[in-house]
């Protein structure tokens, strides 16, 4: 129309003058005003769709079919990916003396810190004089076991000597006295036999001469009286051999055998008390020995905790105070000289910073859609215009709480590998945050999050129905920060409101 105009007012130019051209330039008006009427009652849905980069405003979104990511939206801070924890080493609570001032760059061997140790010296000066009587009591138990070791193995000797000379003994009664006894018991039989014999025959022999009157009778009489002696003889013989076999005989075996028995009892009894003696010095001994070992160790670890009052770098780093990073609770308690510090509590971390990771703490409800790999766009408070991209190199197995504030939540922590080298001027604890691509949705029809409204089980959407707007049932499908995928209820071209309607608004 603009150019009709233009050539309509040239010809009108040419013909009637200035004066015409003031009356063509109030009909041009006129017509604009027209126009411009007609077009805003005019109804959306009839209007051809514009361009949908050019048309979206703040009210209202052109449908389109486009492309966007899927992204977990998390905060957290920088941090290196390789760093060495120097924590105390020293029992209980002690204050720091000394440390460096953060921020500086220390070699290993460096000086880092010093604890009080005041404590620690009275109880090295304590334990010295208890290692010392502890060692006093191993000795005297050492040399009083080696006593008894001697002792023992005299009296085990002198049972066993006593033991032998009483089968020594035993053997000789039975081997030597009894069969020499036995002996002349026999040979005494046997003479009486033969005294008893040829008295018999010598009175047999005086009966015949007495009686031919060759000997007289008290010569015959001698005879008998030899016979009875001879006789009497026999029997005593018999009679001795009977003692000496019921009752010497037993009594001297009893004897002998009782003597070999009591000294085989006291053998044993000796090599029981010996081994009684010998465990008791032994486990006083081992009890004195232990006792010295642990006072050793004491005295050991006192002297480490001693000498780890003395912080040294384990390596080259940076120091950066524990205080300085970690949950909110922990910086409120800053480390400085004078703190009282835990054992095994950390001070000063030393990190890598040639290469770090963003720690960032993803809500347990958004972890399922984080893997390893996955790609993410950290922005750091302190470079906000300077994004860098990363790869999410841990996911955390345990979920960390809300603290006292807020104990019901519960958030993994994922560390993002940064890029090495990416910038030498980052320090960890400064304030990030990253978004995790989880995925992406390709040519999709696509509203922003804020045209979707959910009402019970339903989602709509809000279009132009007249001068009025009226809600249209969608399907939804993926989603990101920003968009979301609607696979059924509104075709591309058509507009959605990305507001809630004002009151009068609503068709009816």
């Amino acid at each position: 129309m603009y150019s009709v105009m233009k050539r309509i007012g040239k010809a009108s130019v040419g013909l009637i003058g200035l004066r015409a051209v003031a009356a063509l330039v109030v009909v041009v008006v006129v017509l604009a005003l027209w126009g411009a009427v007609e077009l805003s009652t005019t109804d959306a849905t009839d209007a051809p769709p514009p361009d949908a980069a050019s048309a979206n405003d703040g009210e209202w979104f052109f449908v389109a079919r486009r492309s966007f990511d899927m992204t977990v939206v998390a905060s957290g801070e920088l941090e290196a990916r390789d760093q060495v924890e120097v924590k105390s080493e020293v029992g209980g609570r002690v204050a720091i003396v000394e440390i460096v001032e953060e921020g500086t760059f220390v070699k290993e061997g460096d000086f880092i810190a010093k604890l009080e140790d005041d404590a620690i010296q009275d109880k090295i000066e304590e334990e010295v004089l208890r290692v010392e009587t502890a060692r006093a009591s191993k000795i005297a138990a050492e040399q009083e076991f080696e006593i008894a070791i001697n002792e023992t193995q005299s009296d085990a000797k002198a049972a066993e000597v006593k033991l032998a000379l009483a089968k020594l003994d035993l053997a000789k009664w039975l081997n030597g006295e009894v069969k020499q006894k036995r002996r002349e018991l026999d040979l005494a039989l046997e003479k009486a036999e033969r005294r008893v014999t040829r008295a018999v025959e010598d009175l047999e022999l005086s009966k015949e001469l007495h009686e031919q009157q060759f000997i007289s009778r008290n010569e015959l009489d001698d005879s008998v009286i030899e016979e009875l002696e001879a006789k009497n003889a026999l029997e005593t013989a018999k009679l001795d051999i009977e003692v000496y076999e019921e009752f010497a005989y037993n009594r001297d075996s009893k004897q002998k055998n009782s003597d070999v028995e009591q000294a085989e009892a006291g053998l044993e009894r000796t090599l029981r008390k010996n081994d009684s003696r010998v465990e008791k010095l032994q486990a006083d001994l081992d009890s004195k020995r232990r006792t010295l070992s642990i006072r050793e160790g004491k005295l050991e670890d006192l002297n480490t905790q001693f000498e780890n009052t003395r912080i040294v770098a384990p390596r080259d780093g940076l120091v950066v105070y524990a205080s300085s990073v970690g949950p909110h609770w922990r910086r409120r308690d800053p480390i400085i000289p004078g703190r009282q510090i835990r054992f095994n509590e950390t001070i000063v971390l030393l990190p890598d910073t040639r290469q770090m990771v963003a720690s960032l703490r993803v809500h347990e409800a958004l972890l399922p859609q984080v893997e390893e790999g996955q790609q993410v766009n950290v922005t750091i408070d302190a470079r906000p215009t300077q994004p860098f991209g990363g790869e999410v190199l841990t996911i955390a197995i345990m979920a960390e709480d809300g603290g006292w504030l807020n104990p019901q939540l519960r958030e993994y922590k994922v560390r993002v590998a940064l890029p090495a080298g990416a910038d030498e001027s980052l320090k960890p604890g400064m304030r990030c945050s990253g978004e995790v691509l989880v995925g992406r949705v390709d040519n999709a029809i696509a509203v922003p999050v804020q045209a979707v409204f959910t009402e019970g089980d339903e989602r709509f959407c809000y279009v132009p129905s007249g001068r009025q707007v009226r809600r249209q049932v969608v399907t939804i499908g993926k989603a990101s920060e920003a968009y979301v995928e609607i696979l059924d209820g509104l075709e591309p071209g058509v507009r959605v409101l990305m507001r809630s309607p004002r009151p009068g608004e609503i068709a009816g």
